[in-house]
């Protein structure tokens, strides 16, 4: 069997479309990722709006005192509908993000091909 990387960096970009389900970046399999920066570019001359989602994949069972179970295939909102000005960036995530082995980041934009997507991610194996 292969061995994965102790740790990898990676930088992925992206440009946005206004799908709800375009996935930009999925933790691969045996990997606990990290996004270490999000940031958003308005490619246009007019304000645009950006919505920025953590997809869990599989479910998580609760912890030993019943707390904390989610269902898998399930979203959820970093920011919705953030606005962006013209010719300026945002960041969608104000600090690091944990993604676990097949998360997935979502982004999608109001208005086609006008908002461009950098993520600086660590990729860590998983013992």
């Amino acid at each position: 069997m292969a061995q994965l990387p102790l740790n990898k960096f990676l930088t992925k970009t992206t440009v946005l479309t206004t799908s709800s389900t375009a996935t930009v970046y999925t933790a691969p399999i045996g990997v606990t990722s990290i996004v270490l920066m999000a940031q958003v570019a308005n490619l246009t001359t007019g304000t645009q709006a950006v919505t920025f989602v953590h997809h869990r994949n599989r479910p998580v069972l609760a912890d030993a005192q019943g707390n904390g179970a989610q269902a898998g295939n399930t979203d959820s909102f970093l920011v919705k509908e953030f606005e962006i000005p013209a010719n300026d960036a945002g960041n969608p995530l104000s600090g690091k993000m944990i993604l676990e082995s097949l998360d997935s980041i979502r982004a999608y934009s109001t208005n086609a091909s006008s908002l461009q997507l950098v993520l600086s991610v660590l990729e860590t194996a998983n013992s």
